[in-house]
């Protein structure tokens, strides 16, 4: 336990000093004794310091005292015990100062003898110290001893509750339950359930460690004091311990315990980060040779698969696409572009890890893969995946296209899928409606994006409509919009009129100049069918 000021007041050999200013202040540690026989002391005063001094040195010079105990406050020393044989009357202006800074001040007998203050007080504070190191000790070697024997944050808890006799609560970044003791109804009072029954800690509880980083937050509730601390890996908080007991239950010793958890706190979640780090590139990279065509054969992915405990067949691939990705990083540096990219694979993995049937989530540069198996419902992956884009719009005011592949039955049709899946996110964002693709029902704008590939239906456009785009091209004319919107309503006049909000004269205009372009019959179903064909396959041939 740590030596005060107070404690100093009690002590047999100190019962005939007198405490004269400061008194606010008796609660300061102290850690450390010195003696003041030279002019110049400021630059040697210290945090947590009793200085005793017979004051020769000043000179009977009230302002050097003010000054020294300016300095004491500014360096948090613990106080100054003066005898006045020397240095002559303690002025009603020191003590003001010194109990305006809570700097104690305490008057020495003129005859007593400064060894017969200072070896007590050096024994007391030694012993205190050494009790600290002691339990410190004692507290390190139970917790390293749970490392060795592979235990983790709920034996942690374990020790540190029966330690302290007090509730003792771990949970994660999320707030999400890791570890309790006592295990029941000890607990229980301290806990909530979210909208998915995860058992997370009570809200009460939450609000201590918002405003903390590594430090204890002390707080009261009723009749219970707690204790509340962010557990931190590489500036980054991974977690909170939480310590709740009746008033009066903790004391410097608990603080220390609690220390010594934090400290296998954050060694243990460093372990497990490891670990799903490791596992997640693993997954990650076996995906990415799969879509990559890098597995010779059936069996060797299977072996692979199996290693990894993926699940038996089929599965279902989901793709997402940041929109305008170079726009979203635009001014951002290296470090910043990959913790944005983190934390949206976050937001993937905080959705679906409620979601039993997705068993990877994944990414490559600014794309993110899901993989669920076959028991996921098409309205399941709907209602996950539009949560992922409103949280990522939300938050950074991104937009994310996904599309969805047919159904995959062996690894060797993985390059299939996941092409299936990009295409359907290329066919979203030309329609331009930000829904949840599924390739399965894009048929008919998967076959114009085949065609837009083929060398014959390329040339099919060209010749349809090459000449009126590069009319518009050079001359800013809007002769193919409107030939595609007249093709589209398959040649009804007035309807195009109106959708494109021109008078029908001016249609007519535009007709006949299209016309005389492309020599072609715009009164021609057969035509028109072309055209919008053409029009179609165009669309892809430009994405």
């Amino acid at each position: 336990m740590s030596i005060n000021i107070s404690d100093v007041l009690k002590m047999e050999e100190w019962k005939e000093c007198r405490l004269v200013a400061g008194n606010k202040g008796v609660d300061r540690e102290i850690l450390y004794i010195d003696a003041m026989e030279v002019p110049d002391i400021i630059p040697w005063i210290k945090k947590n310091e009793l200085m005793i001094t017979t004051g020769y040195a000043m000179n009977r010079d009230e302002g050097v005292l003010l000054d020294i105990i300016k300095a004491m406050a500014k360096a948090g020393s613990s106080g100054i015990a003066l005898k006045t044989k020397f240095f002559g009357e303690i002025t009603q202006k020191i003590k003001d100062l010194a109990n305006e800074l809570q700097v104690p001040v305490i008057e020495v007998p003129r005859d007593m003898a400064f060894i017969d203050l200072a070896n007590p007080l050096m024994k007391k504070v030694v012993n205190a110290q050494n009790q600290k190191l002691e339990f410190n000790k004692a507290m390190n070697e139970k917790f390293l001893e749970i490392q060795i024997e592979g235990g983790g944050f709920q034996e942690i808890c374990v020790v540190l509750g029966e330690m302290l006799g007090c509730v003792i609560l771990v949970a994660d970044h999320r707030q999400m339950l890791l570890g309790c003791y006592p295990e029941g109804e000890g607990a229980e009072r301290w806990l909530a359930k979210n909208d998915y029954e995860d058992t997370t800690i009570q809200k009460q509880l939450k609000e201590y460690v918002e405003k903390s980083k590594d430090e204890i937050v002390a707080a009261s509730a009723g009749e219970w004091e707690i204790r509340a601390m962010g557990i931190y890996v590489k500036n980054k908080c991974n977690g909170f311990l939480y310590a709740v007991g009746l008033k009066g239950k903790f004391d410097e010793m608990s603080e220390i315990a609690l220390r010594q958890a934090g400290v296998y706190l954050a060694l243990e979640f460093s372990k497990k980060g490891l670990v799903e780090q490791t596992e997640y590139y693993q997954d990650n990279n076996f995906f990415l040779d799969l879509i990559s065509g890098n597995i010779q054969t059936e069996e060797d992915a299977v072996k692979r698969a199996r290693g990894l405990k993926w699940p038996s067949f089929s599965y279902i691939l989901v793709v997402g696409d940041i929109d305008e990705f170079e726009n979203v990083i635009r001014n951002k540096t290296e470090e910043e572009v990959n913790i944005f990219k983190d934390e949206i694979m976050q937001i993937h993995k905080e959705v679906l890890r409620r979601q039993r049937q997705c068993f990877f989530v994944g990414n490559k540069s600014d794309s993110f893969h899901c993989l669920f198996t076959k028991n996921i419902e098409k309205n399941e992956i709907l209602m996950c995946m539009k949560e992922i884009q409103r949280q990522i719009y939300k938050n950074y005011g991104a937009w994310i296209t996904i599309g969805v592949s047919t159904e995959i039955f062996s690894y060797h049709d993985f390059i299939m899928a996941y092409k299936k899946a990009r295409t359907a996110i290329t066919i979203g964002k030309k329609r331009g409606k930000r829904e949840i693709c599924f390739i399965e029902d894009l048929r008919l704008e998967e076959a114009f994006f085949e065609m837009a590939k083929m060398d014959i239906f390329r040339e099919f456009v060209d010749e349809t409509l090459l000449e009126l785009k590069m009319h518009d091209e050079k001359y800013g004319t809007p002769f193919l919009e409107t030939l595609k919107t007249l093709a589209e309503h398959h040649g009804a006049r007035k309807e195009t009129a109106e959708t494109l909000f021109l008078h029908r004269n001016t249609l007519a205009y535009r007709i006949r100049r299209i016309e005389q372009l492309t020599g072609a019959d715009l009164n021609d179903p057969d035509v028109l069918f072309q055209v919008n064909l053409a029009m179609k396959i165009l669309a892809y041939m430009e994405a």
